[in-house]
């Protein structure tokens, strides 16, 4: 494997150049066609890896990225990731890729253009050197990851593509301090709307239905199914409604936030969230319920996952890296989706950075050459 670290260190002016342009096309939801120019640039890189390359196209929303690599044994790896970024459009022009101080700096620098030159970078110079030959290899790259995907299929390709793999690596960043994710909350973001009655509030109050009275009496029912002991967490983020102080409200609604550690928990939390929306407490009001599905589901530590992490330590161990810690997070991420089959998985394996959706974020210019050495040697070690 010197080989391939001596290429990755070879490469190293050719990864920062890879990651300005990625960087300075803006991928956004509001701009598909910089997604596709992005997603054509990666899918090229991988094509001359010897990848087949399929482009998912979902008209007017995003371009999704699959490659595929034969081996020849039944060893399988997925690298998983996503394309799009926080970032709307002109964002690129206005501060555009920068290095400063050993830092990279830009619009998804981190989160996550530096993860995609992290795997694409790994591939490279493992394949240079016939260290792919005996695995198959595949790549997903999605278009619409900080969106959710509300209009595109891509949460099924996942579950699809991680079904049966040895081991898949997530390029999301990596933390500051080098530490990898080994679970994740799964994410449901239910939405819901009361339909009431108007009337004047000072003549003729007891002929309207207050809408928001009986979101009030949901919220407060909703904010107890928290469970902090099991890491169930129902947060009652946005409210509104009415239409004036003298009015009796004939609409309100709520968007909800339900994190749960385990998929048990998010159906009980489903039934429950679907419970209180049936039960009425202000006669004249009909309450409907929206979006009551995974946006993401639970990411699991298995002992699998454990023992992929043992080897991605000893990896770093090999490379002299401050040793690499396996943490738990409350946000979600895709790999989700690629292990719900039970596949194993480590997530934040990118470069690493900070400050992430934000005019700050950074990238650690060192951490995106050793995290393509680590990728690599991990990749190898399966």
């Amino acid at each position: 494997m010197k080989q391939v670290l001596e290429a990755i260190e070879a490469k190293k002016t050719m990864m920062l150049d890879f990651l300005e342009t990625l960087v300075n096309i803006d991928s956004g939801f509001d701009n598909p066609e910089g997604l596709h120019q992005c997603a054509e640039i990666i899918g090229n890189k991988l094509s001359s890896l010897g990848f087949e390359v399929e482009y998912i196209r979902v008209p007017d929303v995003c371009t999704h990225v699959l490659a595929q690599k034969k081996g020849k044994t039944s060893k399988s790896i997925l690298l998983t990731g996503h394309i799009d970024t926080v970032f709307l459009r002109g964002t690129a022009a206005a501060r555009p890729f920068m290095l400063k101080d050993g830092r990279a700096f830009g619009p998804g620098v981190a989160d996550m253009k530096g993860g995609i030159v992290t795997g694409l970078f790994a591939l490279e110079a493992l394949g240079e050197h016939g260290y792919l030959d005996d695995k198959n290899v595949t790549v997903l790259f999605c278009g619409d990851e900080e969106t959710g995907h509300p209009k595109s299929n891509v949460a099924e390709i996942y579950e699809r593509e991680g079904q049966g793999k040895d081991a898949i690596f997530c390029l999301e960043p990596g933390r500051p301090n080098g530490e990898v994710v080994v679970g994740r909350k799964g994410i449901i973001n239910p939405s819901i709307t009361v339909k009431g009655k108007a009337a004047h509030a000072g003549v003729d109050p007891e002929k309207g239905a207050s809408a928001i009275m009986e979101l009030a009496n949901k919220i407060c029912d909703l904010q107890k199914l928290t469970n902090f002991e099991k890491g169930i967490l129902c947060n009652v983020g946005m409210i509104g409604g009415g239409t004036g102080p003298a009015v009796i409200p004939d609409n309100a609604y709520a968007k909800l936030n339900i994190r749960v550690n385990e998929m048990d928990d998010g159906e009980q939390m489903l039934r429950a969230v679907r419970e209180i929306v049936a039960k009425q407490y202000v006669p004249g009001t009909e309450t409907t319920l929206l979006d009551d599905y995974f946006v993401y589901p639970p990411f699991v530590t298995t002992e699998e996952v454990r023992h992929l992490l043992t080897i991605v330590q000893e990896q770093g161990r090999k490379l002299g890296l401050q040793e690499i810690e396996g943490i738990f997070t409350g946000g979600g991420s895709d790999v989700a989706w690629a292990t719900i089959t039970g596949s194993p998985a480590i997530d934040g394996m990118g470069a690493t950075g900070g400050s992430m959706h934000n005019d700050a974020e950074w990238m650690s210019v060192q951490g995106l050459f050793d995290r393509a050495k680590l990728l690599a040697l991990s990749i190898n070690a399966i």
